[in-house]
């Protein structure tokens, strides 16, 4: 008769191979996929139970050791979908202390690697850099360039979040180059959505759609149903900042019904969220709302506390708009709890920026300034160029509204050089904006008139259809204080062609304004 410890253990066992089998038909796509979640799930309780034996017996059991090493792999990306970070996170450590016992340096590199994306998802750039490097230098000491591959992709994207996008698309370059060279196409896929990001975060919005287009179309190739949707949502993305708001919403919709589908409460978060923006550019606000109160209560719900941390600031913007600012206030405060609970300094900082932009809704400028320039000091902690960007183009908006052009005129042209630095064309642009219209204050119209149009070249250049139409608005700004009409009115006219093209609320007071001008 068999012992319990041996009956245990061939549970154990047994349920890593149920899970892998479920795993393998969920990856084949098409109806195994939902019929590989289904069966995942009736088992999933013999599958915790299998996993907590072998973890608490590895360091007894060799056996032990080499299932606990294995649970997590055995169906990565269903337990994805069904674990809350801190459980997947839990599942990961007990396989790095088992890959220890067994001498295993390659699923080391493996499980480390993992819990830097973890860390990444809640937070905590940190704790991920320091497990994506030390990921890496275990994939180069057990010659896996697969790993290797796919920690130099960690560490780009992590790059790509902290505003080194040199270093991100260098690194992200590299891993694609691997997976390619190594055949992989799930990984080139994967190393085509990831590129796309940095491409986006720099303004590349052409190179961002098209890596984006390229990742999608091979995930549906393989039958990635996971895959497919997050491609979705991230050219919906894109088409945001694009301003092709309906087509956008198009993809948005699409990665939802897939979310809900599949089962991945995480992306249907994304892309609840994601279509709360597209809600609010085509001007239905209380639908925005609706959706990201949903997506910030499937966060909380999960424990994507990143996540419902960014929801939160987005719903206090939505709210100040909309003029509910106590309400909008609170959602700031939420978000920044979490930054502080979490220790995460760039979510402290993302309430910071809203805060300021809080209090610039409520013409509070001096307030204003305070928190961009705390949110700034921020920045220059975390080395993140990005958000030194941001937040010093907005110090200095803050400090034009207080009537201090001349000292918003250094703020933008420095934010101009760190957009130049780093490569953020779309932020380039945005500077090329806002030294427009400090120059037209200050009176010197032709030098304005330049700066607009630099604004212009970039936008055209990057595909941003409300850049060139706010940059046109701008040019026929300067065009009236010159008695320039008939040049003027064919820019608001073109500036209203675009608008209405991207559905932009823009577009009729534009029309209003020519109206009431001819009459």
């Amino acid at each position: 008769m068999p012992n319990i410890r041996s009956a245990e253990l061939k549970h154990a066992r047994f349920f890593q191979q149920v899970l892998r089998e479920h795993h393998r038909l969920y990856r084949a796509g098409a109806k195994e996929s939902m019929i590989g979640l289904q069966r995942f799930d009736l088992d999933w309780q013999n599958i915790q139970t299998g996993q907590k034996w072998a973890a608490t017996h590895a360091d007894s059991s060799r056996a032990a050791a080499i299932l606990s090493c294995y649970y997590p792999d055995a169906g990565a990306t269903i337990l994805g979908m069904r674990q809350s970070p801190m459980q997947r996170i839990e599942w990961l450590r007990a396989a790095v202390h088992a890959a220890d016992l067994l001498g295993d340096k390659s699923s080391k590199s493996n499980h480390l690697g993992n819990i830097g994306i973890i860390y990444t998802d809640i937070g905590n750039a940190g704790l991920a850099e320091q497990s994506f490097r030390e990921a890496l230098s275990l994939a180069r000491e057990s010659g896996n360039q697969k790993h290797e591959a796919s920690q130099l992709g960690n560490l780009g994207m992590l790059f790509a979040q902290t505003g080194q996008f040199d270093q991100a698309i260098e690194h992200l370059e590299k891993c694609l180059s691997m997976m390619v060279s190594l055949g992989d196409q799930q990984g080139q896929a994967n190393a085509l959505g990831n590129l796309g990001m940095a491409y986006d975060s720099v303004g590349d919005f052409t190179r961002a759609l098209g890596s984006f287009q390229e990742a999608l179309r091979i995930f549906t190739e393989v039958g990635n149903l996971y895959g497919q949707e997050n491609a979705l949502g991230q050219i919906g993305g894109v088409l945001i900042k694009k301003g092709n708001y309906r087509e956008a919403r198009v993809y948005l919709e699409k990665q939802l019904s897939l979310s809900v589908q599949i089962g991945d409460q995480f992306g249907e978060s994304m892309a609840l969220d994601n279509l709360a923006i597209v809600n609010i550019r085509l001007g239905d606000l209380v639908t925005a709302q609706d959706y990201f109160e949903k997506s910030i209560a499937k966060d909380r719900e999960l424990g994507f506390r990143k996540s419902e941390a960014n929801g939160l600031g987005n719903l206090g913007n939505l709210l100040t708009r909309l003029g509910k600012h106590d309400e909008a206030f609170a959602s700031y405060e939420r978000q920044s709890q979490i930054g502080r609970e979490l220790g995460s300094k760039g979510i402290q900082r993302d309430a910071l920026t809203n805060f300021g932009n809080y209090h610039l809704a409520l013409d509070d400028f001096s307030k204003a300034l305070e928190n961009f320039q705390r949110a700034l000091s921020l920045d220059r902690e975390l080395g993140d160029q990005y958000g030194e960007e941001v937040d010093t183009l907005n110090a200095g908006t803050a400090l034009r509204l207080q009537g201090k052009t001349e000292d918003a005129l250094k703020f933008h042209q420095l934010a101009l050089e760190i957009a130049q630095k780093i490569g953020d064309r779309y932020g380039e642009g945005n500077a090329f904006a806002n030294l427009g219209s400090d120059h037209k204050i200050l009176g010197d119209l032709e030098l304005a008139r330049q700066y607009f149009e630099k604004h212009l070249e970039i936008a055209t250049e990057i595909g941003d259809l409300k850049g060139q139409a706010d940059a046109l608005q701008n040019q026929a700004s300067i065009d009236l204080q010159t008695d320039q009409m008939e040049q003027a009115l064919k820019r608001l006219q073109e500036a209203i062609r675009l608008y209405h093209q991207i559905d932009s609320p823009e577009a009729d007071k534009l029309e209003r304004f020519l109206n009431s001008a001819n009459s």
